[in-house]
């Protein structure tokens, strides 16, 4: 059976409307546990029991006033009962309503919650289904989504060798003021969980970076954020850190201030050597252009395929598109704006894509502007991304890994950076820059595919905030409720 087929029938049976299921389609649903077969006679013998709920309903009533008027912490056995069959009674009703007739079977139909999951896969993919068997793509939803799982059961493996190296080091190797806590490793261990390596070798690439590096900075966040990334990169320690130094250099020379060089020479790293020379002069010609761009913002929109002007006009019209639609938080809307710019989608959908995914983002960040940027950014459709999203959310919070509720979606977001079911995983698309949408000049610097550019900007703009915010307030605040 093709997907668009089994998206059609569980659609109508779910809209109440007959499907003419054929026998074939109809053993590879029931068999899945999608739909349920009932036969008429168990329609008719719950239509029977139905028939007597109201009664029941009211009996029950008033046996629980007479119940609570008598002392006693047990309800007396006969309402229990009761009680029992009025619940089992409610279900039958709840199903009568829900069956839907099948004339090619003569049966009946009954959905499940399986079947209204899968359903909701196949239409959030709906776009990607030409050409897919169902078989393949229930398959494909569940490769992807064993994969997540694997990617936190690695990060989870990651944490522990990081904080197992923390406590075991020389305390004055490792000032009380530069370590870090369980949340920031779950962070940087989430970021490098996204290479399928073992564990052990990141963690000690890591902690190579962070206790062996010059940082020339006591900020804990950008050690954090720049050992992480640097970690990550699938090259040899020496490489990466002479790339990392040279790189701070440079960026000395073109006026970058010190605090900004660690995050700056991070997210540049996975840049050839051959092309630094022309991502500098595109970063200088964009400040030139807006001599008060943020340097995060400049190197966001100096990687993107356009050209330094038609970056500056995309991220002038993303900033007017959201001002129009109320949105107007200084540099987190700055932020949104380079990351919308630097994005493959055309000049006319940049903010209505971001509109989209505000929407779905209300109340998980704290400004939500710059996740909604990297999602409405990137090669999927918003729904997809989202879908996505909440997949990683999902399998964050089943994988308990987390301490702090506020965690999860960070986390999550970082999860979801690059994945996607059907073969759609766009990791090589490095965001924020991506596949141009029109032709550009052939000099452009080359996309990497790595995602340290993105991993900064995650960092910076989500990371940091909720790390101020756990800083300033009560733990009891944001922890989950344990009941015993």
């Amino acid at each position: 059976m093709e997907s668009d087929r089994a998206r059609a029938i569980l659609q109508m049976i779910q809209d109440r409307q007959e499907a003419a299921v054929q026998p074939s389609e109809r053993e590879e649903l029931v068999s899945q546990g999608f739909l349920v077969s009932v036969d008429a006679s168990t329609r008719d013998g719950w239509t029977a029991s139905v028939a007597g709920l109201a009664a029941l309903r009211d009996r029950v009533r008033e046996m629980s006033r007479v119940a609570l008027a008598t002392p006693g912490p047990v309800a007396p056995p006969e309402l229990q009962q009761m009680v029992a069959s009025l619940e089992e009674l409610t279900r039958q009703k709840t199903n009568l309503e829900t069956l839907v007739w099948n004339a090619p079977t003569q049966e009946y139909f009954l959905p499940t919650l399986a079947g209204r999951n899968v359903l909701a896969d196949l239409t959030t993919w709906q776009r990607r289904l030409e050409g897919r068997t169902f078989p393949d793509f229930l398959r494909e939803m569940y490769d992807y989504r064993a994969a997540l799982f694997q990617a936190v059961s690695r990060a989870s493996a990651i944490q522990g060798g990081l904080l197992w190296d923390e406590e075991t080091r020389d305390a004055e190797e490792t000032p009380m003021e530069l370590s870090f806590t369980n949340v920031d490793f779950r962070f940087a261990a989430m970021i490098l969980a996204k290479r399928a390596i073992n564990p052990s070798l990141l963690v000690s690439a890591f902690q190579m970076f962070h206790h062996d590096t010059n940082w020339g900075s006591l900020n804990k966040v950008d050690r954090l954020i720049g050992s992480a990334i640097l970690a990550s990169l699938p090259w040899d320690f020496a490489t990466v850190r002479n790339a990392f130094e040279r790189l701070r250099v440079e960026l000395e020379y073109h006026g970058v201030q010190p605090e900004d060089r660690i995050l700056a020479a991070a997210s540049l790293a996975d840049i050839p050597q051959s092309a630094w020379a022309e991502v500098l002069e595109r970063i200088d010609d964009l400040h030139r252009g807006r001599p008060t761009l943020n340097f995060l913002l400049a190197s966001a929109l100096a990687r993107s395929p356009y050209e330094p002007a038609e970056a500056l006009a995309r991220f002038e019209d993303a900033l007017t598109g959201m001002a129009a639609r109320g949105y107007k938080d200084g540099i987190h809307i700055e932020a949104a704006a380079s990351l919308l710019a630097a994005g493959p989608m055309t000049r006319e959908t940049m903010v209505e894509r971001f509109s989209v995914a505000m929407s779905h983002l209300a109340g998980t960040f704290d400004p939500a502007f710059a996740p909604a940027a990297m999602i409405a950014a990137n090669p999927l459709e918003p729904l997809e991304a989202i879908d996505v999203f909440r997949d990683c959310i999902a399998v964050v919070t089943r994988s308990s890994f987390y301490d702090l509720t506020l965690e999860i979606e960070e986390l999550a977001l970082i999860l979801s950076y690059g994945v996607a079911p059907m073969g759609l995983g766009y990791l090589a698309a490095n965001l924020p820059a991506a596949p141009p949408v029109q032709r550009v000049a052939p000099m452009a610097p080359p996309v990497s595919p790595l995602a340290t550019s993105w991993y900064v900007w995650h960092g910076h703009y989500v990371y940091r905030p909720i790390g101020w915010y756990i800083a300033t307030h009560p733990v009891h605040v944001h922890t989950v409720a344990a009941f015993g």
